[in-house]
C-alpha cells in the first residue's frame, strides 16, 4: 500500500481515487486537497480510463471531513481565505470531470468528506455508511458550491433539515433523501461499482461525456438549447461512434464505440 494520503490506482478502464489515512479515519487535510487535482488531471488525459472511483482506503470511513487539527494554524495566520481556495479548487475540479464519477462510500462520510462525494456524478454505499453535512457543530459555514450540489441532491427543504441540524443520518434514510443512489451490501459494494461501471464503459463515451455535460448545463440555470449543446448534438453526427452504433444496430451486433 502506498504511503500517499492520497493513492491513484490505474485499472483500466477504471481509475481509483483513494482517500488514503485510515489512521485520521481519512479525514482532509489541505495537503490531501491540493493533491487531487493533478491526479483527476492523469485520469483526465489516460484514455484508456473511462471511469472515476473515488473511495476511502479501509472500511471505517470515506472521510470524516476536514482535519480539524489545521484549524488552529488557519485561524492564527488568517489563512481561512486561501483554504476556501485551495478547496474550490478540488471540489470544481471533481464536480467538472469529463469522465464519469462514482463515489463508493464505506463507514462515515461527514463535512468535507460529503462534499466531495457530492462532487461525484453518483454515489454507492453499503449499510455501513453514515453522513453528516455539520458546520453548525464546528461554528463555520458550508461553502456555496458545496450547498447548491446538496440542494440539487436532496432538494431545499432536505438540506435546511441537514444543516440546520448537523444530524447523521445513515444508509437507508440517505438512500431514501437523494443523498445516495444505490445501497448494496458491504461485501458486494465494490463488485457491484465495478459490475455498474463496465455497463457504463460499454457505452458510447461520447455520449456519456455529453448528457454528463447537458446534465451540469441544466443544473447551472440553462433551460434551452446553448451553442455548447447543440454543438454536442450536431458533433454525434460527425463522430465515429454514432456510425458505429447505427452499424451495429443494422447488423444485430454488439457496438465496438472507438471515442476516448
Amino acid at each position: 500500500m502506498s504511503d500517499d494520503a492520497v493513492r491513484l490506482e490505474l485499472d483500466p478502464p477504471f481509475a481509483r481515487l483513494i482517500l488514503n489515512r485510515p489512521e485520521r479515519h481519512n479525514a482532509l487535510d489541505r495537503a490531501m486537497w491540493s493533491a487531487i487535482p493533478s491526479l483527476l488531471e492523469r485520469v483526465e488525459q489516460d484514455q484508456a480510463v473511462k471511469i472515476l472511483f473515488v473511495g476511502g482506503a479501509g472500511s471505517s470511513a470515506f472521510a470524516a471531513g476536514a482535519d480539524i487539527s489545521e484549524f488552529s494554524q488557519i485561524i492564527e495566520f488568517g489563512e481561512a481565505s486561501d483554504f476556501l481556495d485551495i478547496m474550490l479548487r478540488t471540489t470544481r475540479r471533481l464536480s467538472g470531470f469529463s469522465k464519469p464519477t462514482i463515489a463508493v462510500i464505506q463507514g462515515g462520510c461527514y463535512g468535507g468528506g460529503c462534499s466531495l462525494a457530492m462532487c461525484c456524478d453518483l454515489r454507492f454505499a453499503d449499510p455501513t455508511a453514515r453522513f453528516g453535512v455539520t458546520p453548525g457543530r464546528l461554528g463555520i459555514t458550508y461553502p456555496l458550491e458545496d450547498t447548491k450540489r446538496l440542494i440539487d441532491a436532496v432538494g431545499v427543504g432536505a438540506a435546511r433539515d441537514l444543516l440546520m441540524t448537523g444530524r447523521f443520518v445513515d444508509a437507508r434514510e440517505a438512500l431514501k433523501m437523494g443523498l445516495i443512489d444505490r445501497l448494496w451490501p458491504a461485501d458486494q459494494l465494490w463488485d457491484e461499482a465495478r459490475a455498474y461501471g463496465e455497463t457504463v464503459a460499454g457505452l458510447s463515451q461520447y455520449s456519456i461525456r455529453a448528457s454528463k455535460s447537458v446534465i451540469g448545463a441544466i443544473l447551472a440555470g440553462e433551460t434551452a438549447e446553448t451553442e455548447q449543446t447543440r454543438g454536442l448534438f450536431t458533433g454525434a453526427f460527425a463522430g465515429e461512434d454514432l456510425a458505429e452504433g447505427a452499424r451495429a444496430f443494422l447488423e444485430k451486433r454488439k457496438p465496438r464505440f472507438t471515442f476516448s
